[in-house]
């Protein structure tokens, strides 16, 4: 309990101790019976892991509400009843992970000592050893099945070429046990001398060169007679990396020795036959479809050589891949039916370009032993015949679709227009001619037959294209068509029919006079408009002036265009008119501007605001502009004489601001004057009387000097904040990182004195004055300091967090304290000049400071609030935009 008591030396053990300790006191229920604990103290392992410092005399379930299982807690009651020591394991999880911890709880006098070990990776590395020594016993089995299970030879030797292992395989072989083959050499085992020296050579080689060797050796099997056998010799290594075993492995290849012999006379045999047939083939072999045989004509076609035998042929052709072609060669590999079809399109890569080609294409597979083991490919490109009958169809196909869509009436002539064939669907086209006597008369309106006989006739000796448009009785009532007639010449150039077509344009010639009475009708109204009213064509010469117009300038109707509204322009506003029309022709954007034209009669120049709107067609395309022109010279007279006012007044402003900057400089020397001889004399007063003060009269000389300090502050923080609004700063980017580290190096006595700490990370860098930005922290963070409660340490938090607003990013600025905070009635009066919360006896300050931090969020075109609970803190929460829109606030 001693040790206890010295709390400071106590904190001091705990917190140099590697593991958690903790503290705890019984806690009692009206039994008298042990029903929780509460925490005395806790070393820093401990609060770091609870992630509080606040947990003094509150209940372990609250402290250590991590710890989720009971059993826990009922382990530390049964050692506080019964003294007997404990020790637990408790598994913890959270978003860090899994964790294991070892608790051991002593009983000390009325006390309980728990100690917390992490014993994480004990546990994972005695579970990891456990699953591991599993796993080797198991690989240990499988070595020994698969090793015994092989009918290929495996043996080791030593370094003095004794047999030290022999599987299954290889004691048969010998027709001997272990018992008498292992610890013998290759000799005592009944190699023949020459294959027993060839091995010790080889050993002697893996050890010298510690590389593997490998070959082919022929001797008698004991039951099977002489075999054919390939082996390998591996070196195997001890921890120093010296060669301390030879491993080898042999296995009987006498019967595919036998076989590869077989199959190369065969293959040899078909080989000949590929290459001496006149079509495109190749062979191709194994599940990959590589290529294994080819002939020229192949290689010719696709266009490579012979480096792409071995290849697979996908990866010679890889455009084949997901083509139908390529469907019909897994087809009769996987599937054995022959495959045959003519024409088929096969786009691939021959020439460097993508491009289609058309073979005939035949497909067998290839069986041996019942199996498919490839396939023959035969294709025979027929690219030339088939695109020249495409061509051909498509030419007639076109023609004819051409025909049938059209909603003209098509038709032939002949070389004297005397017999027409009509071709207007395709169910008349037909061998039998559709004559008609006189059709002339019946195709073409009376009112303009003569001059349709004039055009034909010299269309026929120019053979030259007639083109006409003309009136048709159809259905009893007349319809406008537009006639054209090519004519068909042979290689003699001598007509010798005629191909034409008649379109109905008869809405064409009906939207014609709409439009017509439609323009005839808006000149009318524009001509009754006060304004000016003109159109341009899209490229902004102007077309069309209404009567207004010619009656302001003295113009004649047919004088428009560019150079008479140009000449009408006053010469100040020639070339900012021309430009600005310019652009808004070119960019297509609308046109606005004001300007001053001459009036013909009087020749006096009034003012005029333009406005041009382009109008589009349906593709978004300018057809033309529509424009009007408005007087505007009374307004623009009483524009003129209210700026001017405007400025007088703005100088008079000015003037009486400066000459209230200069009072305030002049006041405030003023004013210090008489403080600063205050303080002189009151200084004088004490050396002069100095010892003859009785206790009140001190008293009275100590107020004196903190009345004329706070004076002193009071005309500096009244100087300062008229200085707000008239000092300008430059804007450039400020870290608030940096400006808060400044802060703490400032008030770094400040926060020593008072065992304060500022938190702060991640905040913003922003547009602004850094100067006025250092100053709003500053006077914030100083107020948590200032206003801390007693024996409380000021703690003060700074974070950010940013949005958009309006379209525009900002950041959301919090500083928070644990100070003495103030009642919610007061927030509304906070930031008001010379506001005072507290007694100015027991806090310093000119209530200046909020105030000045509003104006400064305010230039910012931010904003600064405040929330507060009395004697718990305040939190003062600041908007600020991350970019400025000018260069100086």
């Amino acid at each position: 309990m001693e040790l206890i008591n010295n709390l400071e030396l106590f904190q001091t053990v705990f917190n140099a101790a590697p593991n958690g300790i903790a503290v705890l006191k019984p806690v009692y229920d009206n039994k008298d019976k042990v029903e929780d604990f509460s925490v005395l103290l806790c070393n820093s392992y401990i609060t770091n892991w609870i992630d509080t410092e606040a947990y003094k005399n509150k209940r372990y379930n609250k402290v250590f509400s991590k710890i989720k299982e009971a059993a826990v807690l009922e382990s530390f009651i049964e050692t506080a009843v019964t003294g007997m020591a404990t020790d637990l394991e408790y598994w913890h999880h959270d978003e860090k992970g899994k964790s294991c911890f070892k608790f051991t709880a002593v009983k000390q006098e009325e006390l309980l000592v728990v100690t917390m070990e992490d014993i994480t990776e004990k546990r994972n590395a005695e579970t990891a050893l456990h699953h591991a020594l599993l796993d080797a016993e198991k690989h240990k089995r499988l070595y020994n099945s698969i090793i015994n299970g092989t009918p290929d030879l495996v043996y080791v030797f030593d370094l003095d070429y004794k047999f030290t292992y022999a599987n299954k395989a290889l004691l048969t072989m010998w027709g001997k046990t272990a018992e008498d083959s292992i610890g013998r050499r290759l000799i005592e085992n009944g190699y023949e001398e020459w294959h027993a020296e060839m091995h010790e050579r080889e050993i002697d080689a893996v050890v010298n060169t510690k590389r593997s060797i490998r070959g082919t050796v022929s001797f008698p099997h004991a039951e099977l007679g002489r075999r054919i056998y390939d082996y390998i010799f591996v070196p195997v290594f001890n921890e120093k990396g010296e060669v301390e075993l030879v491993a080898g492995t042999t296995r009987d290849i006498t019967e595919s020795k036998q076989a590869e012999e077989k199959l190369q006379q065969s293959e040899n045999r078909f080989r000949k036959m590929i290459h001496q047939t006149p079509a495109p083939t190749l062979v191709l072999k194994g599940d990959d479809l590589v290529i294994e045989q080819i002939n020229k004509h192949m290689l010719q076609m696709i266009g490579r050589g012979e480096e792409i035998l071995g290849m697979r042929l996908i990866d010679v052709l890889p455009e084949l891949e997901g083509q139908y072609v390529w469907e019909q060669v897994l087809k009769v590999y996987n599937e054995g039916i022959p495959f045959d079809q003519s024409e088929v399109l096969v786009p691939h890569n021959r020439t460097g370009e993508l491009k289609n080609y058309y073979y005939n294409l035949a497909y067998r597979p290839l069986i041996e032993d019942g199996e498919i083991t490839g396939m023959i490919q035969v294709a025979v490109e027929v690219t030339e015949q088939v695109v020249a009958r495409q061509k051909m169809e498509e030419s007639e196909s076109r023609f004819r679709a051409l025909v049938n869509a059209s909603s003209d009436l098509v038709y032939r002539l002949d070389a004297d227009w005397m017999i027409m064939q009509n071709l207007e669907g395709e169910e008349r086209l037909s061998n039998q001619r559709e004559r008609g006597v006189n059709w002339l008369d019946k195709f073409i309106h009376a009112s303009d037959l003569q001059q349709a006989i004039h055009l034909i006739s010299k269309s026929i000796v120019e053979k030259s294209i007639f083109e006409m448009e003309h009136r048709i009785i159809k259905d009893d009532s007349v319809k406008w068509v537009f006639s054209r007639v090519v004519p068909i010449l042979d290689d003699q150039d001598k007509i010798i029919e005629w191909f034409g077509a008649s379109s109905d344009i008869t809405s064409q010639k009906e939207l014609q006079n709409v439009i017509a009475e439609s323009e005839e009708r808006f000149r009318q109204l524009a001509d009754l408009v006060p304004q000016i009213i003109w159109t341009a064509n899209s490229e902004g010469f102007v077309d069309y002036y209404n009567s207004r117009w010619y009656e302001y300038t003295g113009f004649w109707e047919n004088e428009f265009g560019d150079p008479s509204w140009i000449s009408k322009l006053h010469p100040d506003d020639v070339y900012l008119v021309s430009v600005t029309w310019y652009q808004s022709v070119h960019a297509g954007l609308p046109y606005q501007l004001e300007f001053r034209l001459k009036n013909g009669t009087t020749g006096e120049y009034r003012w005029f605001l333009s406005k041009a709107l382009p109008i589009r067609d349906k593709d978004g395309i300018i057809t033309n502009w529509f424009g009007t022109c408005t007087d505007i010279n009374e307004q623009k007279s009483i524009t003129e004489k209210l700026e001017i006012l405007v400025a007088d007044r703005t100088k008079e402003l000015q003037r009486s601001n400066d000459d209230l900057q200069q009072f305030a400089h002049v006041a405030s020397h003023d004013l210090k004057e008489p403080v600063r001889k205050i303080k002189t004399f009151l200084s004088r007063l004490e050396d002069h009387m100095q010892g003859q003060f009785d206790a009140s009269s001190s008293k009275y000389i100590e107020r004196i000097h903190v009345a004329a300090d706070r004076m002193f502050n009071m005309i500096d923080g009244v100087l300062a904040y008229s200085k707000m609004n008239a000092d300008a700063q430059k804007t450039t980017i400020v870290d608030l990182n940096e400006v808060i580290r400044n802060i703490e190096t400032d008030l770094e006595i400040a926060l020593q004195e008072t065992n304060g700490k500022i938190y702060f990370e991640e905040l913003p860098i922003i547009e602004g004055a850094s100067v006025l930005l250092y100053q709003l922290f500053y006077n914030l963070i100083n107020n948590s300091i200032k206003f801390a409660q007693e024996h409380t340490p000021p703690k003060i938090t700074i974070s950010a967090t940013a949005q958009m607003e309006h379209g525009n990013k900002i950041t959301i600025i919090t500083v928070e304290d644990n100070g003495i905070g103030f009642d919610s009635d007061q927030t509304g009066r906070i930031f008001e000049t010379f506001t005072r919360l507290n007694s100015k006896d027991r806090f310093e300050g000119t209530g200046l400071g909020l105030s000045l931090c509003k104006k400064i969020a305010e230039r910012h075109g931010g904003s600064i609030t405040a929330t507060g609970i009395l004697n718990k803190g305040a939190v003062f929460i600041i908007t600020l935009p991350f970019e400025q829109k000018a260069k100086d606030i």
